[in-house]
């Protein structure tokens, strides 16, 4: 348990404007550490925080417009979020956008808005944003059914080195069945880059 003492350098802190202190108060008010669980003080936190750009809590009010926390769901504003989230740099946000976005959730479905959000995901970090891509490469949803698995093997790889270990069995799988090597001997990102951009015909 937190002490009395930190808590308050933490209010002090929140009452200055530091949107870290503010998120972190947030949290505690929703699990009761430190301070009285409160729930609605935790929302209107959370909405200080993200009014001040901090990206966990974009992407924290994201995820409770697409799950209805507050109130009905919402995907649409979940996705306005997400990208918003995104664009500060959380790459858990363009993950949750780009699921979004491939599945048609409050919008129609885009394959290609998806594959990039992925993308722009596994650039700032998320692992299973790149293993999501990958998977659209190996079955084909990109090209017209034609399942492009280097670059899907690609993806993996870069998922893998970004921490998303539950894509190693995607990328042995995909070994066993064309023979791409499995090993991490390459610079997946570089090179998956490059293939998507051609596929969009950027290069």
């Amino acid at each position: 348990m937190i002490s009395p003492k930190k808590i308050a350098k933490i209010e002090a802190r929140a009452q200055d404007g530091d949107a870290d202190a503010i998120y972190d108060l947030a949290q505690r008010s929703l699990s009761g550490d430190g301070v009285a669980q409160d729930r609605n003080r935790a929302r209107d936190l959370i909405v200080q925080a993200a009014d001040a750009d901090y990206a966990k809590a974009v992407f924290l009010l994201g995820v409770w417009e697409q799950t209805g926390e507050y109130g009905p769901a919402d995907p649409a504003r979940a996705a306005a979020l997400y990208k918003r989230a995104g664009e500060l740099g959380h790459g858990r946000a363009w993950l949750n956008l780009g699921i979004l976005q491939q599945v048609g959730l409050g919008q129609d479905a885009d394959l290609e808005a998806a594959a990039q959000s992925y993308e722009k995901g596994a650039e700032c970090g998320a692992g299973q944003a790149a293993a999501n891509l990958g998977n659209l490469h190996e079955t084909g949803m990109l090209n017209a059914g034609e399942a492009d698995f280097e670059a899907a093997a690609s993806w993996y790889r870069t998922a893998i080195q970004l921490g998303y270990a539950e894509a190693r069995a995607s990328l042995d799988a995909l070994h066993e069945a064309t023979g791409i090597p499995a090993v991490m001997t390459d610079t997946p990102r570089a090179k998956s880059s490059s293939l998507w951009k051609r596929l969009l015909g950027l290069r």
